[in-house]
Parts: C-alpha cells; structure tokens; sequence
C-alpha cells in the first residue's frame, strides 16, 4: 500500500510543499514578539531622546520577559520598574515584555504601551513633568 494514500477522503498524506530545491529555509517575514518589543523600546528611547534630550543620561533602559521580583503589591504584576542611582551605578529602568503583550490587543497598541510606560518611569524616576519628556502625550 502506498505512503501517500487518500485516508477517508481527506485528501493525500504528506507534504503539502515540497523541499526548496538548494535546501535552504524560508526567512520569516514578520518578527516575532520579543524582537518587535526589543525594536518598540529601542523606538521609544530614540524618540524620547529626540524629545528630550539628556533626560536619559545615566539610566540604563532594559526589558525582561517578565517581572522577577516576588513581592507585588497587592497581587498586580508590575509592568515596569525602576530603580534610582546611586554615586556608584546610574538609575535603571526595566520594562517587561510579557505584561505589556497581555495588555495589548495590537502591535500598534503594544508601540504605544511601550512608549507611555518608559515615559511614565522617567517622569517618575527624575521628576520631570511627562510633558516635558514627550509633549506629543496627552493626558
């Protein structure tokens, strides 16, 4: 019996596409989620420093996939945060990935989510009114 036999009418088993004739691999398209967030926050620090520039000097911006801290404040998990520096290590904000996703229905949405997250940390780490680091939000 063949190995590519019509079982019940549902048509034949096997590959649907054939092999690429030199062997290699179909490039994605699309980038996957966490090298979209990686480009949303790397768009965001660049259109923050445009905005407002100096405000990110010694701060460090990093992203996680999620938040590792244990101890949440009343079991919400924390979509970002930041830690103040010291004479010795300069201010650093985290931003996690996955939080941010489930909030989101869209990439568009997750860019913008991004973007008023990383905002709202500098705001809150320097002092600096969120006007004043990116006029473009409005409250």
């Amino acid at each position: 019996m063949s190995k590519r036999r019509n079982r019940h009418g549902r048509g034949q088993r096997g590959p649907v596409v054939l092999p690429r004739s030199y062997g290699g691999r179909i490039d994605r398209i699309d980038p996957t989620h966490a090298e979209f967030f990686t480009a949303c926050l790397a768009r965001a620090v660049q259109h923050i420093q445009m905005s407002c520039p100096g405000i990110l000097d010694n701060v460090i911006v990093g992203a996680e996939d999620v938040p590792t801290v244990p101890d949440w404040t009343e079991g919400r998990v924390p979509l970002s945060s930041a830690v103040d520096g010291s004479e010795h290590s300069p201010a650093k904000i985290v931003i996690y990935r996955r939080p941010l996703e489930l909030r989101t229905a869209s990439r568009r949405g997750l860019a913008i989510l991004v973007h008023r997250t990383l905002v709202e940390q500098l705001s809150a780490l320097t002092g600096t009114p969120v006007e004043t680091i990116d006029p473009s939000i409005d409250n």
